[in-house]
């Protein structure tokens, strides 16, 4: 499609000539004062990057400063900077179009970053061994290379290096022909350029863009992309990048036949490439003056523009150059696998050395413990009767301290049981003194009356309630002797549980019948809501007791009219057995001192000595049972125990007491 003049007069004019030399001279005055004012390292690297700031336009001056950066970092031992160093001058050979000894160098540099595993400087040198590589036709070595440095580029996440990878994976693309990578890899690296918002590789990215629309034939995708590219080659210093836009231009131009617009940005072209001598730029310049001249039908400037063209790219491709540049890959290659080697054998040389090591210290530690087992034998020989008689009477002391030691704990135990004892007896006689005495009193003094007292007139109903209340005190007199029978017999240790499988209903029974008739002068109603027949394993009068002394307590602090419930319930383990009262019930506290003998009046005011409850507790201790109680003010208590169903030792009654989901045991 042809393109009118005045399109790309519009699209191209706002491209005004670039500035030569200004930031750059203000960036040499300012490493040039700077290099006066510093030392040592921090001195380096200010003469380092002065040779970088002559790159672009005099690479020949940057040789030099590189080459003197070099040899005053290897004679100071500084191993970052000799990396350095060689890659900057490898770079600045480069820039001057001396691609052997760019090459040399560089490869000298990768080699030493490799080796003392700096990553970024072997990132940053393979991208500069990949554009050398382009630059001389070696095709297959670019490539390589940027993989290197694109791989670590995207391990440490560096967005500006993977651009300039992505450009060169365009360009190398673009040599072998295969447009469609080409343009993709190119326009990736446009897309992160962008987002970086890195304007110079934005702006290579567009040339190089469009110079590969220009070679594609697609002219209207490379006005759109020239156009673009104007703006960020507009500030731009005059240097290498800037030169070869210029003769891009022109070659856009030269394929729509506007010579004008060509020719003048031929002479811009050529104005830089004379500015910085580059060959690379004059070769470019020849190689578009030709085909202008071709264009205008001058054939004898076209044959000599286009000698000049051989002339320069003899110079910078010669055969000779390519063979010595193939010899420089050859001896890299050498020198790798001779460090490889010599890593090698310095590592077996170490290895050999730390056997040897490892074998004399083995050896002096054989010979220092062949000593010592001598020394030990020896010294075992002469003290083995002394330990011998040593270890006897160690033996004697501490049996007779585990005698005196046991002896001293039973005396302990027997003394606090002595203690204990005599506490309840004391306390026991105490109660017993007072309530024995006022009941046996009590009848006597009634039966006394009666018998003297001929005066005495009583109706019916005040004599049944007179001999009601000598029966009271008969009745408690005879529990208290009883229970005291009991406690005594159990406190001297000579009433032991005669265990056997009996029926727990039986129990129930014999005790309802025996509760009745006291029951009846209050008026109080008994209830059994379960009586299942059910074996256990128990002392059948030691729980008909514990039951007995539970159903008088009950009897006595129920309000006459109430109404007693005994109950029982079997478990996987064991059986539970209830005595529930609607009674005056007790408070919390109450229920925490019922085994300390503390004891309260009953309805009718009887008496008690709290002896029943403690002997509750010893007789179901001796049956592998427990008690439980529960208890609401004006609601009434419920006294349970559970007796085993079989027999068990103490650690399965723990064991299974756990396990009865039901079973609610408290006070143990």
């Amino acid at each position: 499609m042809k393109i009118n003049s005045w399109l790309l007069i519009c699209v191209f004019s706002g491209l005004s000539t670039l500035p030569a030399f200004a930031d750059f001279q203000t960036n040499l005055d300012s490493l040039t004062n700077r290099y006066t004012k510093v030392f040592g390292q921090e001195k380096l690297e200010t003469l380092l990057e002065m040779s970088r700031a002559y790159w672009e336009t005099e690479p020949g001056k940057g040789i030099e400063i590189a080459t003197r950066a070099l040899a005053t970092a290897q004679s100071l031992g500084y191993d970052p900077e000799i990396v350095k160093a060689m890659y900057y001058l490898g770079t600045a050979y480069y820039k001057d179009n001396q691609y052997d000894n760019a090459l040399d160098y560089l490869l000298q540099a990768f080699r030493a970053a490799e080796r003392y595993n700096y990553k970024n400087q072997v990132a940053a040198i393979s991208q500069q061994l990949a554009t050398v590589y382009y630059q001389s036709g070696k095709f297959s070595k670019t490539y390589e290379y940027t993989e290197i440095a694109n791989d670590i580029y995207e391990s440490v996440n560096d967005r500006v290096g993977i651009a300039r990878c992505l450009n060169l994976f365009g360009v190398y693309y673009q040599s072998t022909r295969d447009y469609d990578k080409a343009i993709d890899y190119l326009q990736q690296g446009l897309t992160l350029g962008k987002e970086i918002s890195h304007r110079p590789i934005v702006g290579e990215l567009l040339n190089d863009i469009g110079s590969l629309y220009t070679e594609m034939g697609d002219t209207l995708k490379a006005i759109r992309t020239y156009r673009e590219a104007v703006d960020y080659y507009k500030s731009n210093v005059s240097n290498n990048k800037t030169g070869v836009f210029e003769l891009n231009m022109s070659d856009l131009y030269l394929h729509h036949n506007d010579l004008a617009k060509a020719k003048h940005h031929l002479d811009k072209g050529y104005a830089i490439a004379e500015q910085l001598k580059s060959k690379r730029l004059f070769r470019d310049y020849y190689k578009y003056l030709s085909r202008y001249y071709t264009k205008q039908g001058d054939y004898e400037n076209s044959v000599a523009a286009y000698q000049n063209l051989q002339a320069y790219q003899d110079s910078i491709s010669s055969e000779h150059l390519s063979n010595k540049i193939d010899d420089l890959d050859s001896r890299h290659v050498e020198d790798v696998k001779e460090y490889e080697n010599q890593a090698l054998r310095d590592e077996n040389q170490t290895q050999q050395l730390e056997i040897n090591r490892q074998y004399t210290i083995g050896l002096l530690i054989l010979l220092v413990l062949l000593v010592v087992i001598f020394l030990l034998m020896f010294r075992y020989r002469n003290n083995l009767k002394d330990n011998e008689l040593l270890y006897l009477r160690n033996r004697l002391v501490s049996q007779h301290q585990e005698e005196l030691i046991g002896a001293m704990k039973r005396l302990k135990e027997s003394e606090d049981n002595l203690r204990t004892a005599n506490e309840t007896k004391d306390k026991m006689f105490s109660l017993i003194a007072h309530d024995l005495r006022g009941a046996i009193g009590n009848i006597s003094n009634g039966l006394r009356m009666m018998l003297t007292d001929k005066e005495l007139d009583l109706s019916e109903e005040d004599k049944t309630e007179f001999l009601e209340s000598l029966f009271h005190s008969a009745d408690n007199s005879f529990e208290l002797l009883e229970n005291l029978l009991f406690w005594a017999k159990n406190q001297t240790s000579t009433i032991s549980a005669n265990l056997q499988m009996v029926d727990a209903s039986s129990i129930v029974s014999s005790n309802i019948g025996l509760s009745s008739e006291l029951a009846k002068i209050k008026s109080i109603r008994l209830i059994v809501s379960a009586n299942p027949s059910v074996e256990v394993y128990i002392d059948w009068n030691m729980i008909n007791t514990v039951l007995r002394n539970l159903m008088s307590n009950a009897i006595k602090f129920t309000n006459k009219g109430g109404v007693i419930e005994v109950k029982s319930e079997i478990g996987a383990y064991f059986v539970k057995i209830s005595v529930i009262d609607n009674g005056i019930g007790m408070m919390p506290e109450q229920i925490e001192n019922i085994y300390e003998g503390k004891t309260t009046d009953g309805t009718a005011n009887e008496k008690g000595t709290g002896l029943g409850i403690t002997l509750c507790r010893d007789f179901l201790v001796k049956n592998h049972g427990e008690m439980m109680v529960e208890s609401e003010v004006d609601k009434g208590s419920t006294f349970s125990f559970i007796i085993p169903r079989r027999p068990m030792s103490d650690d399965k009654f723990r064991e299974f007491v756990k396990k009865e989901k039901e079973i609610s045991v408290v006070n143990s």
